[in-house]
């Protein structure tokens, strides 16, 4: 007997793609709005399937779109499509989405068919299934264990990654640099004047191949200042330092080192299997076709978080802090709403008060450098415990 899966489309399209991804159904039928099309929100829902492997180009899909605020449009358009069905066949209707008119009607047609149908809803942030009908006491609740990877999530709010190909190197650079990454955060203190003239006399060399860098430091090296060039293979004379540099090299040491340090961290608890996925150095394009990057994204309970990096030591740190705050809260806008999806981790020792509020403002978190070196206990803290943590 063939399964036909319901889904009510509206803003969130996580919980019918992880409804989808538990019912495993033959057929699936989208119930739409006007606006939801005009925004993609099935075709991103399609799109998401389709990446998860669970939508051949043989599965039935049908879809209507009602006028969300008239009964009787949705009630003709949800009973045309059952008197299609000649086959005796199983409902499972997920009422999560839409709004209170097409749940309502979806509740009333499919719980007057009776048999072989179940009506369920997905509370706003679980990661569980609660049937409603048939009802039983009490309600009965199933688990969902379906998790959707990074890219699958942004492909669900019509997100793409724009270096996909790239990002498993990306990754192998960072785990093979951690040690050092570790140890120019431990004595960040001592090498901060030297990374202050590294980026600024490379900064501008980001986006080149290569670039001969020659240039005089306000003094004679340190002792620990002498170790770092010396492990990246600067030859130093009094004080001048010079190098023929690679792009990957000038990018490590213009603030990369701090990015791979902090995924470090979070891959340490992904191995644990306490994070779902983590990549390192995403480039992302809206549905707008805006771009952006992001240090470091991950996932948890099907919902996505990411943390950018700021290696700072002027008197603008925090304005470029502010700035972040505002370019980051419009993505947390588009990817998702809840809890505090972001975090910005850097060099700093102490942080502005009204940053700090306006960053919660936006479900921001901002951690000084102290905290960063007890970035893996926190993460472990705030997520390890969350089990059945949701959307």
């Amino acid at each position: 007997m063939k399964k036909i899966l319901v889904s009510l489309i509206s803003e969130q399209t996580i919980p019918n793609i992880i409804v989808a991804a538990y019912y495993k159904p033959d057929i699936l039928w989208f119930i739409s709005t006007e606006r939801m099309e005009r925004e993609r929100k099935t075709e991103c829902i399609e799109s998401t399937l389709r990446l998860k492997g669970l939508l051949s180009s043989t599965k039935d899909i049908k879809k209507i779109v009602v006028d969300q605020d008239s009964l009787t449009d949705c009630m003709n358009k949800i009973e045309g499509l059952i008197e299609e069905v000649s086959d005796e066949v199983e409902y499972r209707v997920n009422i999560t989405g839409g709004n209170k008119v097409m749940a309502l009607v979806a509740y009333e047609i499919f719980r007057d068919i009776g048999q072989k149908v179940l009506i369920n809803y997905i509370p706003f942030g679980k990661n569980e299934l609660v049937q409603i009908f048939p009802r039983e006491r009490p309600l009965k609740i199933c688990e969902i264990r379906e998790r959707l990877n990074l890219e699958e999530y942004l492909c669900s709010y019509g997100f793409r990654i724009q270096n996909k190909n790239s990002l498993e190197r990306v990754m192998t650079n960072a785990l093979q640099h951690k040690e050092d990454s570790q140890w120019i955060l431990d004595n960040y203190e001592q090498l901060k004047g030297l990374m202050g003239f590294l980026y600024e006399n490379l900064k501008g060399a980001r986006n080149q191949k290569g670039y001969h860098l020659s240039a005089t430091f306000d003094k004679e090296p340190a002792s620990i200042e002498r170790e770092l060039l010396r492990n990246h293979g600067f030859v130093v004379k009094g004080k001048l330092i010079t190098k023929d540099m690679k792009k990957d090299e000038i990018v490590y040491l213009t603030g990369g080192w701090f990015e791979e340090y902090v995924f470090n961290e979070v891959c340490d608890i992904l191995q644990d299997k306490i994070l779902d996925d983590a990549k390192i150095g995403v480039k992302i394009e809206s549905p707008g076709g805006t771009s952006n990057d992001l240090d470091i994204a991950f996932m948890k309970g099907n919902r996505f978080y990411y943390i950018e990096c700021k290696t700072l030591g002027n008197e603008k740190e925090q304005n470029i802090i502010r700035d972040e705050v505002y370019k980051k809260g419009a993505i947390s806008t588009l990817l998702g709403k809840g809890e505090e999806r972001a975090i910005i981790c850097t060099t700093q020792s102490q942080i502005n008060k009204f940053i700090l509020t306006r960053a919660r403002d936006y479900g921001i978190e901002i951690l000084s450098i102290e905290q960063v070196r007890k970035l893996r206990i926190l993460l472990r803290e705030r997520f390890g415990v969350q089990n059945n943590a949701g959307i």
